[in-house]
């Protein structure tokens, strides 16, 4: 029989920290060579982003976080997050890289 700690992914201890700029037009960010996981949390305005293997481009309809709102997430090594606003408030994306 299985225990608990089979189905647990550790998400990691914190690393570098990151704070992107979300405004009008798409930017874009590479993380830190291997790393696989982040946490999120949107500041200041609802936020798009995309998230992917190489430079990436956020739209209106990209993933979506809301203000306030934390968000883990598994990702690629070398892997670029791009951010822009949802709405017309420009916002920051706090980003943890965890290890």
């Amino acid at each position: 029989m299985a225990n608990y700690t089979d189905n647990v992914e550790p998400l990691g201890k914190a690393g570098l920290a990151r704070q992107l700029s979300a405004g009008s037009t798409s930017a874009n960010t590479a993380l830190t060579s291997g790393i696989t996981r982040i946490s999120m949390r949107a500041v200041g305005a609802d936020i798009r982003f995309a998230m992917g293997v190489g430079a990436q481009t956020a739209t209106a309809t990209s993933h979506f976080i809301a203000n306030g709102e934390r968000l883990d997430f598994a990702c690629y090594p070398g892997a670029n997050i791009a951010v822009i606003r949802n709405g017309t408030s420009d916002g920051t994306l706090e980003v943890t890289e965890l290890i």
